[in-house]
């Protein structure tokens, strides 16, 4: 769920004026608990995004070595994804 500017200002009233707690204010508004703490200690705003630049980090060398080394070795085998088909999936 995005956080509009309305509903940040909702959360922002329960929590000052109405002294409502965040595990209420979250039910009322059916949104995270998460969201609501973020949001009712005021150092995020919903207009304000960060970025994110992180590169995924589970394909590593190692592991990119390591499938490759499986599709050789199924290859050299004569095997066709044999690490596919346990899982009930079909080669085509």
């Amino acid at each position: 769920m995005i956080i509009d500017v309305n509903l940040y200002q909702k959360i922002r009233e329960m929590y000052t004026v109405h002294q409502m707690s965040q595990r209420a204010i979250a039910r009322e508004l059916k949104i995270s608990r998460n969201t609501v703490r973020k949001y009712c200690k005021g150092d995020n705003v919903p207009w304000e995004r960060k970025e994110y630049s992180r590169e995924p980090d589970f394909l590593t060398p190692d592991v990119m070595d390591f499938i490759r080394q499986c599709i050789k070795e199924d290859e050299t085998e004569g095997i066709k994804n044999s690490s596919i088909q346990p899982e009930g999936y079909t080669i085509v």
